[in-house]
């Protein structure tokens, strides 16, 4: 892995594994809502905050998921775990690509916001509910 790889330790990848596998499938080509009730109760459990799952989100699955968004028949039916992760994990530190990946937050249909409002709600609602 080069010198610009985005680096974690064994246990942070174990806890972010599951969250980038749940985060990416609101950029699938497909109705993202049948997918929600999973994506909650993964996400749920997970040790990050709402912000910090906002943080990945934004900073860790989007740069690397958009494109799916844009493609006339892109990917459906899952995005495959270990390419995801390699996809994050080596994705450099270039000006280009996080131009390109802020830039794409203001493109209409490239981030997946009503479906994360939903999720990030429905999140909070069953965590508040483990709580009582």
């Amino acid at each position: 892995m080069n010198s610009s790889a985005i680096r974690f330790s064994d246990s942070h990848l174990q806890q972010r594994r599951p969250v980038w596998e749940a985060l990416s499938t609101m950029y699938l080509d497909t109705d993202v809502s049948l997918s929600r009730a999973w994506r909650v109760q993964v996400l749920s459990v997970s040790p990050y905050s709402l912000d910090e799952m906002d943080a990945i989100l934004r900073e860790e699955i989007h740069p690397v998921c958009f494109s799916n968004l844009l493609q006339p028949a892109g990917e459906w039916a899952g995005f495959d775990p270990a390419m995801l992760e390699q996809a994050i994990r080596g994705r450099r530190a270039r000006w280009r690509s996080r131009l390109l990946a802020k830039l794409s937050l203001a493109l209409p249909g490239c981030f997946p916001t009503a479906e994360w409002t939903v999720t990030r709600r429905e999140i909070a609602c069953r965590r508040g509910a483990s709580q009582t």
